[in-house]
C-alpha cells in the first residue's frame, strides 16, 4: 500500500507567524483565556499598566502601553 509522504514546504518566518496567528485567532475578535493571560503576564511587568488593567480591563492596559495585540 502506498503511503503519501506530508510535502515539505518553506516559508518566512514573518509569513508563517501571520497565517498562524489568522488560524489561532478566534472568531468574532474574542481572545481565549490563555490568550488572556499572555496579556496579563506581560502588563504585569509595568506598574502602570497592571493597576491599569484593574480599572479598564488587559485588553486596554496592554494597547495603551504596548500597542495592538499580538493575536
Amino acid at each position: 500500500m502506498f503511503v503519501p509522504t506530508a510535502a515539505k514546504v518553506v516559508v518566512k518566518r514573518d509569513l508563517a507567524s501571520i497565517l498562524l496567528r489568522r488560524r489561532r485567532a478566534p472568531a468574532g475578535g474574542d481572545l481565549t483565556p490563555l490568550q488572556l493571560e499572555s496579556l496579563r503576564e506581560v502588563c504585569e511587568l509595568s506598574i502602570t499598566c497592571d493597576e491599569m488593567a484593574d480599572t479598564q480591563g488587559i485588553v486596554n492596559a496592554y494597547v495603551a502601553h504596548y500597542g495592538p495585540v499580538p493575536f
